[in-house]
């Protein structure tokens, strides 16, 4: 069994992915294309971030804080994760395989020339994330650890209502400043 800081690592890592995710979401509701470099940085960072996260939880097995070295039964987690996904293992390694060659490729290793045709989509990223999270706060309620979240879907949703708002005042903020660093 992983020990509570090691389950309190996990928390983290998956909180990481879930608020970036819902606020490059959010941003990107408010404004698709920003002008301004300010926020494209913020943008792409957000991303980044989000696929980095990932990838410590659901990456390389070697990861010191991938899944599979928290859950015992390896095998019923992913038939449950599967199932709560509704997609299949070809689905889900093809997946994987995005959001790898995504970080390798212009996140963490930026190794030679980007083969990379298109930004990773969040919504499987966020969904596991959700489903992994229930397993590691049980872990944790068993514990006695309880200043988390009981539902990090439901965090997720309320997170991003906030973000949203703020994103709206903070871009309209900005509408007016014209990009000089081009």
């Amino acid at each position: 069994m992983a020990t509570q800081s090691e389950l309190i690592a996990h928390v983290t890592r998956l909180g990481n992915v879930v608020r970036s995710a819902h606020l490059k979401r959010a941003l990107t509701s408010v404004d698709p294309n920003p002008t301004l470099n300010f926020w494209r940085l913020i943008y792409g960072n957000l991303l980044d971030v989000a696929v980095l996260e990932w990838c410590k939880l659901f990456g390389a097995d070697s990861e010191p804080t991938h899944w599979k070295r928290v859950v015992r039964d390896e095998d019923g987690f992913r038939r449950g994760l599967l199932a709560a996904l509704g997609i299949d293992q070809k689905k889900w390694a093809n997946y994987w395989e995005e959001m790898k060659v995504y970080r390798d490729a212009l996140v963490a290793h930026h190794a030679g020339s980007p083969n990379v045709s298109r930004y990773p989509d969040l919504g499987l990223a966020l969904e596991s994330c959700y489903f992994y999270y229930a397993y590691v706060i049980a872990e944790l309620r068993a514990l006695g650890e309880a200043r988390f979240p009981d539902d990090l879907k439901e965090y997720g949703a309320r997170f991003a209502a906030q973000a949203r708002v703020i994103g709206e005042r903070a871009l309209a903020s900005t509408a007016g400043f014209q990009e000089r660093v081009s």
